[in-house]
């Protein structure tokens, strides 16, 4: 068997941030001289130039996939990179030689078959210094921090005619709605805001494709209800929002909308505002905001600390610890930010436009030192993939 190979275990898509990682990991790993090998079919839309590169690795999964049975663990000859999420648990039905781990968890109860799981992984990359020290913590020594990456070529910096939202105050606010991302609290600091200021507009990517986690926002601090299920989208959107007492005019969502897509839609916005409870990354959506140059508020818990530190935005310093609802649910690090302060930041890049914009041109150009290229071979580096 070709032992450039390295298995890739989970679908490779333009959709979703998980997907995202894959498509830019299966790229760098083809520059590396390693073929990749999707181990789950791909959902993409891409250009014709990326699918063309990815073509070679989507073959290699579709051979090996037709090799494998539903139900049946399959073993590989072959290095495969698991995706590990809370309980530090992953699709055991494909088996590598050996396992690679990517994590991405936010519950920090880990019990001890958990910890055995984690530490049985030849090599575990977490997506920022919390998650990191969660585990170096529990006697982790097979962990590595890499952060993801955006595209320079799509997320830049441009002046563009406003003619989608004329004479509005745009703030954008991306992320699956739930209880994690804390969309009840960014809904409750902008309300305040727009109260005072009828120009300014809610721009949300909000759609969430798991109803079940969706549900989970009911338990926000200032959530009265969970979303219905929507006509054309998993969620109606809108209708919760306007439930908050939001008025309609004041609030767009935009739904699921293609990555390469995204970027002239968030230039028709004047900042981004980012309110999660808890990141086990650097938030994907974040961090292609403050790359377009958005002058970007983030609450200043778990992994948003790592862009905080390293980029000039706005954090939301206020914040309140998170009490745990179960006895298997860890909370360590997670934070509530106050919707006065988000209020009051809006507030700042209301006020003081052109400073604003300057500190998110400053922000940007630090970005461009965040392509995927660049964090893609770092991760392959610290999977112990680099070619010799």
């Amino acid at each position: 068997m070709n032992n450039n190979l390295v298995g890739i275990n989970w679908v490779l898509s333009s959709f979703h941030g998980w997907g995202i990682l894959g498509v830019n990991l299966t790229l760098g790993l083809l520059k590396a001289g390693r073929l990749p090998v999707p181990l789950q079919k791909a959902t993409l839309s891409l250009p014709d130039e990326e699918s063309r590169r990815l073509q070679p690795a989507l073959d290699a999964g579709q051979e090996i996939r037709a090799l494998m049975t539903e139900g049946n663990r399959f073993a590989v000859g072959f290095p495969v990179i698991q995706p590990v999420s809370n309980a530090l648990r992953w699709d055991e039905e494909v088996a590598g030689s050996p396992d690679l781990g990517i994590t991405f968890f936010e519950n920090t109860c880990l019990d001890a078959d958990a910890l055995a799981r984690g530490k049985s992984l030849q090599r575990l990359i977490t997506g920022c210094r919390w998650a990191d020290g969660i585990l170096r913590d529990k006697g982790f020594t097979n962990t590595a921090v890499c952060y993801q990456g955006v595209d320079p070529g799509l997320y830049f910096p441009k002046d563009v005619p406003r003619t989608r939202f004329p004479g509005r105050f745009v703030v954008f606010s991306g992320g699956k709605l739930e209880f994690r991302k804390g969309q009840d609290i960014a809904l409750e600091g902008f309300r305040r805001f727009q109260a005072r200021h009828p120009d300014a507009l809610l721009l949300t990517a909000w759609q969430n494709p798991w109803p079940k986690s969706a549900s989970t926002i009911r338990h926000g601090r200032h959530s009265k209800t969970e979303p219905k299920a929507g006509r054309s989208a998993p969620l109606d959107i809108e209708g919760w929002v306007q439930a908050h007492g939001l008025p309609a005019e004041a609030h767009c969502e935009i739904g699921f909308v293609a990555h390469g897509l995204l970027p002239d839609l968030l230039r028709q916005a004047d900042a981004a505002l980012f309110t999660s409870r808890a990141e086990s990354g650097t938030n994907l959506m974040a961090m292609e905001a403050l790359a377009l140059g958005l002058p970007t508020i983030l609450s200043a818990n778990t992994g948003h600390l790592d862009l905080i530190d390293a980029l000039p935005c706005l954090a939301l310093r206020q914040q309140t610890p998170i009490v745990p609802r179960l006895e298997n649910e860890g909370v360590d690090g997670w934070g509530e930010s106050d919707p006065d302060e988000i209020a009051a930041r809006l507030e700042e890049i209301y006020d003081r436009g052109q400073d604003m914009r300057a500190l998110g041109l400053r922000a940007a150009e630090i970005m461009r030192d965040w392509s995927w290229e660049k964090r893609m071979d770092q991760m392959i580096d610290a999977l112990g993939l680099g070619m010799p």
